[in-house]
């Protein structure tokens, strides 16, 4: 009996701690005595080997410009494309791919342009200084388009990820989305839903 009367002291004594410990904690917490430190949110991150990758599509792309002619707001969709094992992509080979399919060099980007011959989306080196030339060294692209810049927002959307999943397969890079998390079916969906909300309202906007 004597040893259950001690159990229950000692079980009592631990909560009274606890409680003790929860008001102490509050009560410097309500004062202002803990402090959370809270960083800014820029648009580098850093590469495990400590790169410091751009994603600074607005000024990289210039694509406020084409927003503040038309007075709207910008909508982007960005999508990276990183190098599964950190290796640098062959150079050469990156312009040859570029070559090939509707994308053009301009002003150290790479413009994709569709049959009317305006831009779809833009493609950048995503390691500083953002550009690309023959003796650019990368394991890290991004595309960007702005869904309230272009004419057919969805349309938009699915060349970004045909071209990407192509690029993925030729050059083994890993499709990551705007976080530089792995893409995903749903996230895909996401973005396509955006892009038919924006022309609906597109077309809203054009009907009055």
């Amino acid at each position: 009996m004597q040893s259950n009367i001690d159990i229950y002291l000692i079980g009592l004594s631990v909560l009274f701690f606890l409680v003790v410990a929860f008001l102490f904690i509050r009560k410097i917490s309500n004062a202002g005595e803990l402090k959370v430190k809270i960083e800014p949110v820029t648009d580098d991150f850093v590469i495990d080997d400590g790169e410091s990758v751009q994603i600074k599509s607005q000024q990289s792309f210039n694509f406020d410009e084409s927003s503040k002619q038309n007075d709207v707001e910008q909508e982007l969709v960005i999508l990276n494309l990183i190098s599964v094992d950190k290796s640098n992509f062959d150079i050469e080979q990156i312009f040859g791919f570029m070559s090939n399919s509707k994308a053009r060099l301009v002003h150290g980007f790479f413009s994709y342009k569709g049959d009317n011959k305006k831009d779809i989306f833009r493609i950048a080196n995503a390691l500083n200084p953002g550009t690309f030339d023959e003796d650019t060294k990368t394991f890290a692209v991004i595309i960007a388009a702005d869904l309230n810049g272009v004419d057919r927002p969805l349309e938009t959307v699915k060349e970004m990820v045909n071209f990407a999943f192509t690029f993925s397969e030729k050059f083994h890079a890993n499709i990551c989305d705007g976080e530089r998390m792995p893409i995903t079916k749903q996230m895909i969906s996401h973005m396509e839903s955006k892009a038919q909300e924006i022309a609906r309202l597109k077309q809203l906007s054009t009907f009055s």
